[in-house]
């Protein structure tokens, strides 16, 4: 009888110590459940982060080169512009214009317009009167030739009255020129200027017509002498 009783007993400890164990291992696995754990896939997530963070940080210096190519190349479209106006000395900067039709450039001084005549010519007015202006005719030397091109311009010249040859002075804008000839015909109160130059390629007819009030000729030639290929 207390054999039975021993062996009932130590079955219910056995029991008792099975169950034990059981609860022991399933709290053991809700916690590894419930606690957050690094997976494969967020591992490798976290790395290349910081890559985008690296790369990122490296594009900015070249972001900011691009920048600074585009100020420098702004800034040399601008160039200063020393004239005479009524006997006083002036400088302007001057901001590089293209030809719409034709096919160069040049540096114009605020205060004018240029825009297209007609095929070949364009105009270049003063916004403070629009009968002080300069025509400009260019052609590719390749095509024409600086003896027909002068021909024409002391023909156009003889046309509008006497003319007199400009001083080498009053061309000193276009020492950079291959060759230049120009001519004035004086009235009372107003001027017109022909000048013919061949430079960059290019061959180039101006026609000045300007006034005493506002005297803009040596402006106007001084940006002439800037002419070149687009």
């Amino acid at each position: 009888m207390q054999k039975m009783f021993f062996s009932l007993s130590a079955l219910l400890l056995t029991a008792v110590l099975v169950a034990g164990c059981t609860s022991d291992k399933t709290e053991e696995s809700d916690t590894q459940k419930n606690e957050p754990s690094n997976t494969p896939t967020e591992q490798q997530q976290q790395p290349a982060t910081e890559d985008k963070a690296v790369d990122e940080s490296q594009e900015t210096p070249a972001s900011n080169e691009t920048n600074k190519d585009n100020t420098d190349t702004s800034a040399k479209t601008e160039q200063e512009v020393k004239y005479k106006q009524k006997g006083e000395d002036k400088t302007e900067k001057a901001t590089e214009s293209k030809s719409v039709d034709q096919g160069y450039k040049m540096q114009q001084l605020p205060g004018f317009t240029l825009s297209p005549e007609e095929p070949g010519k364009d105009m270049l007015v003063s916004n403070e009167n629009s009968e002080v202006f300069m025509r400009v005719e260019t052609v590719d030397a390749s095509q024409s030739s600086y003896a027909d091109a002068k021909t024409s311009m002391q023909d156009h010249m003889n046309a509008v009255g006497a003319p007199v040859a400009l001083s080498s002075e009053e061309l000193a804008a276009f020492k950079d020129a291959k060759n230049v000839e120009g001519y004035v015909v004086d009235f009372d109160t107003e001027k017109v200027v022909g000048v013919v130059f061949e430079k960059d390629g290019l061959i180039t007819k101006l026609t000045i017509h300007d006034n005493d009030e506002l005297d803009l000729t040596d402006a106007m030639l001084k940006m002439a002498s800037t002419i070149s290929k687009k």
